[in-house]
């Protein structure tokens, strides 16, 4: 007899799958983390679960387990974030963060921090009219530093020293080097405006990012770029969907 459980998940991807009008999910749940489930019919006109097969669609979900494989019998819808389609930039860095999601998410295995980390950013893009860019960036800084790659911009990781002026970015250790040591080790060089945005992100509590303003779009567009380059060369990883816009 099949075990049947409910997941609280977020879609990361949705694949066509070759039978029963079905897709393959890749979810991310707060109880089994990473999983990849089939949900049938779905392809269908007018199926009754088609909104829970797309991406970004937060719900709870009802699985049938069968030889370890995962079988969606039902869904309750909590959030479409729809919302995110109505701004481009906002949808495309939100696919940003499903795909670095599921690049760092090890299968099957529960992490508390990603999920809320995952949906608090994906609210703020879609309902608090926070800036898509510094969201993003702000994500990807705590992703790094909650997956254990390493993002610390609080002190310099050779001499520890803490609240230095300017400092600049490094590929290696916890991310920042301030400027008497910065001679010892290869170092990214960025300018005053884009450390100053990078500390203000930072520092900012995610809750009130909303509050926040940048007075220079192209120093924050900078800093994304660097927070791309972060994140490959800690992980190894590229997130593929960026590659036509940056």
């Amino acid at each position: 007899m099949a075990e049947v459980i409910k997941v609280n998940a977020i879609v990361l991807k949705s694949n066509k799958a070759p039978q029963d009008a079905a897709r393959r999910l890749e979810l991310f749940s707060l109880e089994l983390g990473k999983i990849s489930a089939l949900i049938r019919g779905v392809e269908k006109p007018k199926a009754k679960n088609a909104v829970a097969s797309q991406p970004f669609c937060f719900g709870e979900y009802l699985l049938n387990v069968r030889n370890g494989n995962y079988f969606i019998t039902e869904c309750a819808v909590q959030d479409s974030f729809f919302a995110l389609s109505y701004n481009l930039d906002a949808y495309v860095l939100a696919c940003a963060m499903l795909e670095a999601t599921s690049l760092v998410a090890v299968e099957g295995e529960s992490n508390v921090e990603y999920f809320t980390l995952l949906l608090n950013c994906l609210k703020l893009m879609a309902y608090h009219k926070a800036n898509p860019s510094a969201v993003f960036i702000k994500y990807i800084m705590n992703l790094l530093s909650k997956s254990g790659f390493g993002f610390d911009l609080s002190s310099c990781f050779l001499c520890g020293k803490q609240s230095f002026g300017v400092g600049k970015l490094v590929y290696d250790g916890s991310g920042a080097v301030c400027s008497a040591c910065m001679h010892k080790v290869d170092y990214v060089d960025i300018s005053d405006a884009e450390w100053g945005i990078l500390k203000n992100i930072y520092n900012a509590d995610i809750q009130k990012f909303a509050n926040l303003n940048f007075s220079s779009r192209e120093a924050l567009n900078s800093c994304l770029m660097l927070m791309l380059k972060q994140f490959y060369y800690r992980t190894g990883e590229k997130i593929k969907c960026l590659d036509k816009y940056f």
